[in-house]
């Protein structure tokens, strides 16, 4: 995040990739990222991964055995 001259926000990452689907973001699938622009300099990028990926396996298995873990 950067500041303009004016001192306006500036966001490092262009804004036409809000809603971009990005190949990559797992070494055990084929998973692609999701970047979201929640507001002004503020961005959600999530992954989605293959159903068969056993990355994604692990992960939903941890949160199924620790309590209070964040669930999308």
């Amino acid at each position: 995040m950067t500041l303009t001259r004016n001192g306006d926000l500036m966001s490092v990452i262009p804004p036409d990739l809000d809603g971009a689907a990005i190949p990559g973001g797992c070494d055990t699938c084929n998973a692609e990222q999701n970047l979201v622009q929640v507001r002004p300099g503020v961005w959600s990028i999530g992954i989605a991964h293959d159903d068969s990926c056993p990355t994604w396996r692990r992960i939903q298995a941890q949160r199924a055995t620790t309590p209070d873990t964040f669930r999308p």
